[in-house]
């Protein structure tokens, strides 16, 4: 079976890439919000609604610079309480509404059939493949939406 890596929205597969500029409409602490990426959604989600930090996040251009940002101290203190918990269903809900709100993105994922699909980033462990070992949960993630909209 094939296998497609991919880790940032560059190359052939840069639609896989959580980064890709795909925008979502959530509906957040009772508010709808759009966000530009699904990363733009998943950093925001770190924060309530009504922290000015999850609105800075939300307009800044490029995804990235949404994750590197929640990494400085300011951005490392006083996050939603239930966010570690909660986080890779934060991710899953960012991708299903990416493919659910985006026929263009449906239909590349459909087109990558039945390859194994690794988010093969150095230094993402948990939610990638990270240099050879990981649990690869948004490849994971993507092939069973991919599956889901296989069989619609």
């Amino acid at each position: 079976m094939s296998e497609i890596r991919f880790c940032t929205p560059v190359g052939k597969y840069w639609f896989l890439s959580p980064l890709a500029a795909f925008p979502i409409a959530m509906s957040v602490d009772g508010k709808d919000y759009t966000f530009p990426s699904v990363e733009h959604y998943y950093q925001a989600m770190k924060f309530y609604a009504s922290d000015e930090r999850f609105t800075t996040i939300i307009n800044l251009k490029n995804p990235d610079d949404a994750r590197l940002l929640t990494k400085t101290p300011e951005y490392k203190i006083n996050r939603r309480a239930d966010f570690d918990k909660n986080k890779f269903a934060i991710m899953e809900a960012g991708l299903r509404a990416r493919y659910a709100q985006n026929p263009e993105a449906c239909e590349m994922l459909k087109s990558t059939g039945g390859a194994i699909l690794i988010k093969s980033c150095p230094v993402c462990y948990k939610c990638g493949f990270g240099e050879g070992s990981g649990e690869n949960r948004i490849g994971k993630t993507l092939m069973q939406i991919r599956s889901e909209l296989q069989n619609k």
